[in-house]
């Protein structure tokens, strides 16, 4: 594949994962690659690597006979996720404790300052997320198993990530008032880094997933 094919990937691949995390694409919806590559103006092989790279990603699977499709929605798949990301998340957490520096205990700091300062959802529409928070959300917890040492234990987390991200963005909101303190959480989790108790750290980002799946749970999953 020649270096433009292989940025033409990049940039197809970039910009279905968006679509696919922004919820533009629905959970199970199919991905006609013919159709894709007309709109970017590139070829069908472009777009199969594009997609091929997804699903390595966990953000499309492909069905014989059926072609590909955004990834659909299960109970299963989610209790299957989120058991897994507590495996991987939580051991690159322990090493970024143990491994980073102060550069990275400041970084984290700041992301979890910004991420505290942005508004979750829009001010006209209490139901919608804001791109604003999501992506300072990511931010926050890339750089929580950043210092980790691994860029392979990374990949494997931002992936799992992603795929959690899907389902946030396509379960119902709960009914009633929130009683989640979400950025709680967050300040829980860089406090006990701060003080650099790895089994603190770990515990607090445990019981964050786990929460987030028990909402997740009661929602349209």
């Amino acid at each position: 594949m020649s270096s433009r094919a292989k940025t033409r990937v990049l940039e197809v691949h970039s910009e279905i994962r968006s679509a696919i995390l922004a919820g533009r694409l629905a959970p199970g919806e199919r991905l006609s690659p013919g159709a894709i590559a007309q709109d970017f103006g590139v070829s069908l092989g472009v777009v199969r690597e594009a997609l091929t790279r997804l699903g390595e990603q966990g953000l499309v699977v492909s069905q014989p006979q059926q072609g590909f499709q955004v990834i659909p929605l299960s109970r299963e798949d989610l209790l299957d996720l989120t058991s897994t990301r507590l495996d991987i998340e939580t051991l690159a957490l322990r090493r970024s404790v143990q491994r980073g520096d102060v550069e990275w205990r400041a970084q984290l700091m700041a992301a979890q300052y910004r991420l505290s300062n942005t508004p979750q959802h829009l001010p006209d529409d209490p139901s919608a997320l804001s791109e604003d928070w999501a992506r300072a959300h990511q931010e926050f917890h890339h750089l929580l198993l950043a210092a980790c040492g691994s860029k392979r234990l990374l990949d494997i987390a931002e992936n799992l990530r992603d795929s959690a991200e899907v389902y946030r963005r396509w379960s119902s909101p709960m009914p009633g008032p929130p009683t989640r303190d979400i950025a709680g959480e967050h300040r829980a989790i860089v406090a006990a880094v701060e003080a650099g108790d790895e089994d603190l750290a770990v515990q607090a980002l445990a019981s964050h997933i786990a929460h987030t799946t028990d909402v997740l749970l009661q929602g349209a999953v």
